[in-house]
């Protein structure tokens, strides 16, 4: 009988449907096994554990919705209203699942959590970056401003995880965003629109 050939990607994506249709919770080898018609023991040789899973789904995740349109600055655009568009695209992308996987995933076992902090910590950080070249080219930023807990690098990172908290948390983020505008700018965006 000839060796069975199995695609990682198919797996992989038949992994992404049913954590899509039934939650990230709900998603098990034994579920992708049956998906793609193949053994149990077929999925383990590419995934270990269902951990390794989850994480590749989320890395799927990741590449299918942050990218793209949300990689791009517009010209002139303040740091606070990329924030804005940056979370109004993760609030989009959450309303078109079935099941909230930002609110799933803080209630999966330990190792699952490990392995996903292992996954996102990566992804994170390039978010991070690019969220410090958005404030880098917002040029009405008090740069005096970004010094100590205030660095672009610490309010990038505080910023993304505040962003990622209020998604999981249910909660809306106008404080943060007021905040935002009251430290970096003289002026606030609202207060820019209304001298034009």
């Amino acid at each position: 009988m000839p060796k069975q050939v199995i695609d990682p990607e198919r797996l992989v994506s038949q992994a992404y449907a049913i954590a899509s249709r039934d939650g990230i919770s709900a998603l098990s080898v034994r579920k992708v096994a049956t998906a793609c018609g193949i053994a149990v023991g077929s999925v383990y040789g590419y995934f270990p554990t269902k951990a390794d899973l989850t994480a590749a789904v989320l890395t799927r995740f990741f590449d299918e919705n942050l990218s793209g349109e949300l990689c791009a600055v517009r010209p002139g655009e303040r740091f606070t209203s990329y924030v804005r568009r940056f979370r109004e695209a993760l609030c989009a992308v959450r309303s078109d699942m079935s099941v909230d996987w930002f609110t799933e995933m803080r209630r999966l076992p330990s190792g699952e959590q490990k392995a996903l902090d292992a996954v996102r910590a990566p992804m994170l950080a390039h978010i991070e970056r690019g969220l410090a070249r958005v404030l880098d080219a917002d040029e009405a930023v008090v740069r005096s401003r970004l010094v100590g807990p205030m660095s672009a690098e610490a309010l990038c990172r505080y910023v993304l995880r505040a962003v990622f908290a209020s998604l999981m948390a249910g909660d809306e983020c106008e404080t943060l965003f007021a905040l935002l505008d009251t430290s970096l700018y003289d002026d606030t965006a609202e207060e820019k629109d209304t001298k034009k």
